[in-house]
């Protein structure tokens, strides 16, 4: 409940206004069986019509503030718990946002989808559903059980009795209930993660035939979920049975005893009435409370997993340092080392280089030698295990996040694509990019030859599919917009990869002709991509082997030379 006392505070005035109007539903209905007492026993037994009539009309007023009653704290618990879900699931799509790398490869996009959807519409309901009966039904067991010691304080005790057996039975369940509610989640994003899985390969899937392998494998996320929940469902079935056990067994109680209270004189016909509708009060309100508990147990395990998320720490707090904006900046690597969460290896280790502004660096290497490591790094999205990764002589965990994207950029080997405008995937919604430097860009990344063949040019739609685009034309997208933002860094991961040679060569020289230029990194496994550069990182099994232009390390690395000889590429 810790992380819901803050959204609480915000609709503090609906989250006392509901329980009170249904304390006061409440309060009606316990008084219910002692008007009708009295009609049985005053107005019935001295056939006194007029004292008939009354009680009437009392019930009549009763029912009718507590429809309006009931109707009020339906409106402030559903507006309470509107509030607190929307503000609940704003504040956990920004963390969503901010949080680091490794902690979405922690936890999957599957999770964080549902967290961000099924999670919090569950805990919505939860809020709901405690806000109108939490307290009601509590109030009205234990307010039928005192009303009952009013009217036979031994008949009474059959009320205390029982209270105490149900309250013990639905503890126990919900101590049982909540770890495999818990665990109905998990399956849950087992599913969603086999799901997304499947669409955002279907193309693969279908190439290849393996169909029915996928479905096969969504099939037995899905039975895993079904078991679970049927388990969870099982064990929050037992509550209402065994409820209707423990009442019904003491209204059966309650009336063999009334009855000889009744013949004795001990107790009224009216007395045994009033008993009599208050033990089924206190069985419609546990029939209703177990239905809260159950609901209140997925909520508790959906509030867990919202914790968990929520509690990720992401140095919002934490003081920055400045990075002045300019036309380029210099970067240093210094004996750095790290190791993706979850793995014996280091990705990179011991790598040492520098880059001056305004250079060019080309970074090979063959497949899982740690190239893409490299510029996670330099772009802040890990952090190192040790060493340091400056910019400028400031270490890029120092700079505030939004400074750092701004003058440090990536282009990635696949592009994404949103449902937008050309212009808009270029932009990213960034206010500071002008038309200027958006047709800048489009040149340099010969994008334009992209815009110039459609109608609408820079305000054509593409999908988040990318459907229409080739791989290489959604390239070129990634390459404008990384430029547009004019950084001082430009890291260019594998990012010309699907380009045919003619319109990489134009690229590539755009590049390296620009004015004002960056300091570019150029990540590649073509020695054609990166021969040009001022400097070549050859890299091998996340160890730097060389930093030196194209020329000297043909000479001095025979690795080197030999992966020339394979591209048929030379001095």
């Amino acid at each position: 409940m810790d992380i819901l006392k803050g959204y609480i505070r915000r609709y503090k005035k609906q989250c006392i206004l509901s329980p009170l109007f249904k304390l006061l539903e409440a309060c009606f209905e316990l008084i219910v069986p002692l008007v009708v007492k009295g009609i049985i026993d005053k107005g019935i037994a001295n056939q006194d019509k007029t004292y008939i009539i009354g009680s009437v009309i009392v019930l009549c007023v009763f029912a009718v503030a507590g429809i309006c009653f009931a109707i009020t704290a339906q409106y402030f618990a559903s507006y309470a718990a509107a509030g607190i879900s929307s503000d609940l699931r704003s504040d956990l799509f920004d963390k969503v946002t901010r949080l680091k790398e490794k902690d979405y490869d922690r936890f999957g996009s599957s999770a964080l989808i549902t967290s961000l959807t099924s999670d919090v519409n569950q805990i919505a309901s939860g809020i709901n559903m405690v806000l109108r009966l939490l307290l009601r039904s509590p109030l009205i067991v234990i307010g039928a059980t005192i009303m009952a010691f009013t009217v036979s304080w031994k008949l009474a005790l059959i009320f205390l009795v029982a209270d105490i057996i149900l309250f013990a039975v639905v503890y126990s369940n919900m101590k049982r209930s909540v770890p495999q509610y818990r665990k109905t989640r998990e399956g849950l994003d087992g599913m969603v993660n086999e799901a997304s899985n499947g669409i955002s390969g279907v193309r693969v899937i279908r190439g290849f035939n393996r169909t029915s392998d996928i479905e096969a494998g969504f099939t037995e996320k899905s039975a895993g979920l079904n078991s679970d929940q049927k388990r969870a469902s099982a064990i929050s079935a037992i509550l209402s049975p065994v409820t209707y056990l423990v009442i019904n067994l003491s209204i059966c109680l309650l009336i063999g005893l009334g009855a000889i209270d009744f013949k004795t004189g001990t107790l009224t016909a009216g007395a045994v009435t009033a008993l009599y509708n208050y033990m089924s009060q206190i069985l419609v309100e546990l029939l209703k409370g177990a239905n809260v508990i159950v609901l209140l147990n997925k909520a508790t395990a959906c509030l867990e997993r919202v914790k968990k998320i929520m509690g990720i720490e992401t140095d919002t707090d934490r003081d920055y340092k400045e990075l002045p904006a300019k036309d380029a900046h210099a970067v240093r690597f210094t004996d750095v080392t790290f190791r993706y969460p979850g793995s014996s290896e280091p990705a990179v280790e011991n790598v040492s280089f520098d880059i001056e502004p305004s250079s060019t660096l080309g970074i090979i290497g063959m497949t899982g030698s740690g190239k893409s490591t490299i510029a996670k790094l330099i772009a802040g999205l890990y952090e190192p295990d040790s060493g340091s990764v400056t910019v400028d002589g400031i270490s890029v965990s120092d700079i505030d996040p939004e400074i750092l994207s701004g003058e440090v950029a990536m282009s990635l080997q696949k592009a994404s694509m949103f449902t937008a405008t050309i212009r808009d995937n270029i932009t990213l919604a960034r206010p500071d990019i002008t038309e200027e430097d958006i047709a800048k860009a489009c040149s340099i990344s010969v994008t334009n030859e992209i815009t110039e063949g459609k109608e609408e040019g820079l305000d054509t739609v593409v999908h988040a599919s990318g459907a229409g685009l080739s791989g290489g034309q959604k390239q070129r997208i990634g390459i404008a917009r990384t430029l547009a933002g004019n950084p001082g860094v430009a890291v260019f991961d594998d990012s010309t990869s699907a380009l045919d040679s003619i319109t990489e060569k134009k690229v590539l020289n755009n590049l390296l002709e620009m004015d004002n230029r960056p300091t570019v990194i150029l990540i590649s496994q073509k020695i054609r991509t990166v021969r040009r550069c001022d400097k070549i990182l050859f890299i091998e099994d996340g160890k730097a082997l060389f930093c030196l232009p194209h020329d000297k390390l043909y000479e001095a690395s025979e690795s080197y030379r030999r992966l020339c000889a394979l591209q048929r590429e030379a001095v």
